[in-house]
């Protein structure tokens, strides 16, 4: 506790990129007293610190003397704004990966029986951020403009894998197919499951998932249905068969698991022939970890603002929401819940003091690493 700092296990990480780096003439610039570490350091202040609401806001709080530990000076819109277009985001990406290695090997997500069944499970899914409508680089699917975060999570280490960030019209499942890693065990919901060519590319490829299909789609039979155990019917499987995808009969051959739960009917499409139905059941039950990840990173991290508005200054903010994200996991040993946030921003707005945090986090549920 008594050194930990948020901005300065930051800023450790993110120097060694930096210096690797060749500097370009613009940030060689004598004149300038903006520098890349301060820029990144600022965008991750604002993700952490709730009253923060935009540009101009942290601009404003920066010629406070506290804000020294943040950056060497004040810095004006101007500058901040000039900063996305001279500071290269690929710096942070690669403090992104390096602090999804260091989390790996929790081993505390997933349910019990699946982790059991599997050596890993990869949870793919997409999210929309809205943007604003001077962000024409980045058309949403209907009118106006979004983001969108393609993730690839680990559900036992509850880590993301991979971050593809696109415009909001791109297809999640064309963004899945150019990413996805061969030798892998994958779980997507329906927007993944309807390309039927896709499908069985994926599975010449090695590459193994359990997605969900729409209810409409058309397939027949092929063979008897595989049968059913006691377990199998507790998890809610009505039937295990082959089916041949496609109204004209000549699609490829998978097998599909019918599970009804709760009124709802999920018809999930596998290439793992060794696993029970149940189990697939439960697999795919694990997608929704990817979802509460999604939620977090929302809502309890400060991320509803953009600082930047170019490709590039929505990557820095992004992988700065990832980087807070992993350095809070690092540290807490866990995912934090809203009221651990909110006690470790008491913390770094100088209301609590390292024994109150102690505290506040004992009552929050907290793991902390000694």
């Amino acid at each position: 506790m008594k050194n930990w700092n948020l901005l300065d296990q930051f800023r450790r990480r993110v120097l060694p990129f930096l210096q690797a780096k060749a500097a370009t003439d613009t940030e060689q610039d004598p004149r300038r007293t903006l520098f890349a570490d301060d820029y990144f350091c600022l965008f991750l202040f604002t993700i952490v610190n709730p009253v923060i609401t935009s540009m101009r806001s942290l601009c404003h709080v920066s010629h406070c003397r506290k804000m020294r530990q943040v950056s060497r000076a004040p810095v004006c819109p101007a500058a901040f704004s000039a900063g996305q277009h001279v500071f290269d985001p690929e710096i942070l990406e690669k403090v992104v990966r390096d602090l999804a290695k260091e989390n790996q090997g929790r081993d505390q997500g997933g349910d019990a029986r699946v982790r059991q069944a599997l050596a890993a499970l990869t949870a793919i899914d997409g999210s929309v951020l809205r943007a604003v409508p001077r962000m024409t680089w980045a058309p949403a699917a209907g009118a106006g403009t979004a983001i969108r975060l393609h993730l690839h999570f680990n559900v036992f280490d509850q880590i993301p894998q991979l971050w593809p960030i696109t415009p909001g019209n791109l297809s999640e499942s064309k963004i899945m197919a150019q990413t996805i890693q061969p030798g892998t065990m994958n779980v997507a919901d329906r927007a993944y499951g309807h390309d039927f060519g896709l499908l069985a590319q994926l599975r010449e490829k090695g590459i193994e998932f359990v997605f969900r299909l729409f209810n409409n789609l058309v397939f027949t039979p092929v063979g008897p249905d595989r049968p059913l155990s006691e377990e199998d019917r507790r998890a809610g499987v009505v039937w295990d068969r082959l089916v041949r995808l496609g109204v004209h009969g000549d699609g490829p051959v998978f097998r599909v698991v019918r599970v009804e739960a709760n009124g709802d009917v999920f018809q999930l499409i596998t290439t793992r022939e060794d696993l029970s139905a149940g189990i697939i059941s439960l697999i795919y039950r694990q997608r929704w970890q990817i979802e509460l990840y999604f939620k977090w990173i929302k809502m309890i991290l400060n991320c509803r603002h953009w600082l930047a508005e170019s490709p590039e200054g929505v990557e820095i903010q992004i992988y700065c929401v990832l980087i807070a994200s992993l350095l809070l996991m690092l540290w807490t040993g866990q995912r934090p819940n809203k009221r651990m946030v909110e006690s470790l921003q008491w913390y770094w707005m100088g209301m609590a003091n390292e024994e109150d945090l102690v505290t506040l986090l004992a009552r929050a549920g907290c793991k902390k690493k000694s």
